[in-house]
């Protein structure tokens, strides 16, 4: 947490989805609870149940408290392929959104998430 992510291209994002995505993140979605900003990530104790974030507790199992750590966001555009989500478990960006608007039951609408991926991808 001490390095400064790298900001992504100008190019890469849609800004104008972006800044929706932004008002999303820090209110009807509940993105800032935990990822709290500027460092988007959970301020004191990070660290969270499987039933918490709402997956199985393989990978936490393997940690000495079997938890969890809110993850920062910042950055997420460097890691295009690989999975998203403390085990890669997500393919996207979008899958991991889906993930937390069913969870959390939500509501949002297919162009409510698509800004939200925007505004992931322009921290």
């Amino acid at each position: 947490m001490a390095l400064d992510a790298p900001k992504p291209s100008p190019d890469s994002y849609d800004h104008s989805a972006a800044r929706r995505g932004k008002q999303l993140f820090s209110g009807r979605a509940q993105c800032s609870t935990c990822h709290v900003p500027p460092l988007f990530t959970e301020p004191g104790w990070n660290i969270h149940t499987s039933n918490e974030i709402g997956v199985d507790d393989f990978q936490a199992s393997r940690a000495p408290d079997d938890r969890y750590r809110t993850s920062p966001l910042k950055g997420l555009w460097t890691h295009p392929k690989g999975g998203f989500y403390h085990d890669g478990r997500f393919a996207t960006l979008l899958d991991v959104v889906n993930h937390y608007d069913s969870l959390k039951s939500l509501h949002l609408s297919d162009q409510d998430k698509r800004d939200l991926v925007e505004y992931l991808k322009s921290l």
